[in-house]
């Protein structure tokens, strides 16, 4: 692997993660039990469609925000109020409260996403919706983007176990569902709108601040795997024993390949599909950083942090 810089247009992750005996997503209680999520997974092949634990892209979208946001208060990032504070509203906040976001200059929805944009990196990176005065909707699709964890089926168990509350006079029972399995996890990031505003077609923040964006949602990508704060963990903390796959990175106008581990030759599909990207589009196009463990991955993403440059069409030019 060459220690050369390159731009960052997209970036996906597909990969397999391994993990026991966790309570991560729950869908509510019925009677005193609780229901955790599942999916039905339908595939080729199967005789009926297989019902299967998993945690949905919400709970990870979710936690890798909070992690987002516990890196950009230390490496000091821009935040307006709500981002600070890590209110779901973000920038909605700030306008909720009255307080400073906007000049009277700032009239129509550029100026608006422009200061928006300028003012919260969570905003940025993670996508917000709020009307302003004059009926006008700011919107903001997030960069990041999650699929459910969904386990693999016929290997993915859920399990019920009796627990009591013990308190000053009877104990109360009660049953959780806890589940261990490999699970299929597929991520994808729109680097080149970091900063990005689509209404004047141009980057609202300098390549200096960019770059501290991408780093940090790099940096929240490895924590949400590395710490994934679901549900139940005060007594049942996962016990993540594996993570492998495949990051893709594009260079060029083009989607960084993603095939979900569902697919069982999902790492051979990718390779095929980078080369042939490769082909159509030019040399190192979409460069692979494989894993085949939780260690693994956190190399690669260092690497990707020393190595990537915000997307900028002049340096995507520059290598081809």
């Amino acid at each position: 692997m060459t220690k050369a810089k390159f731009p960052v247009y997209s970036i996906s992750i597909s990969g397999l993660l391994s993990l026991q005996l966790h309570a991560l997503n729950n869908e509510g209680n019925e009677g005193n039990q609780s229901l955790t999520r599942r999916y039905y997974i339908i595939q080729d092949g199967m005789d009926e469609p297989e019902y299967v634990n998993g945690i949905s892209g919400d709970m990870f979208k979710h936690i890798q925000s909070e992690h987002l946001h516990r890196v950009a208060l230390e490496s000091g990032l821009s935040l307006s109020e709500g981002g600070k504070q890590f209110n779901p509203d973000r920038i909605g906040y700030d306008l909720e409260k009255n307080l400073s976001v906007f000049t009277d200059k700032d009239t129509d929805l550029a100026a608006k996403t422009g200061k928006v944009l300028q003012l919260c990196t969570i905003s940025d990176l993670e996508g917000f919706m709020v009307t302003v005065k004059g009926g006008q909707t700011l919107k903001r699709d997030s960069v990041i983007e999650f699929g459910a964890v969904v386990g693999l089926p016929n290997l993915v168990k859920t399990q019920s176990y009796f627990h009591a509350k013990y308190g000053v006079d009877n104990p109360t029972p009660y049953n959780v569902q806890v589940s261990s399995g490999l699970y299929a996890t597929v991520l994808n990031i729109e680097a080149f709108r970091i900063g990005y505003n689509p209404h004047t077609f141009n980057y609202s923040i300098d390549v200096s601040e960019r770059k501290k964006r991408l780093h940090a949602l790099l940096k929240s990508v490895l924590y949400t795997y590395l710490q994934p704060n679901g549900a139940k963990r005060n007594t049942h903390l996962p016990h993540p024993d594996n993570f492998e796959g495949v990051i893709t990175v594009s260079s060029r106008r083009c989607p960084a390949p993603m095939i979900s581990s569902l697919e069982g030759s999902y790492k051979t599909q990718i390779d095929s599909l980078a080369a042939t990207l490769n082909n159509i589009n030019g040399a190192d196009t979409i460069r692979c950083f494989k894993f085949e463990n939780m260690a693994e991955f956190a190399d690669q993403i260092e690497i990707l942090i020393a190595q990537s440059l915000p997307w900028d069409s002049e340096n995507a030019e520059a290598i081809a």
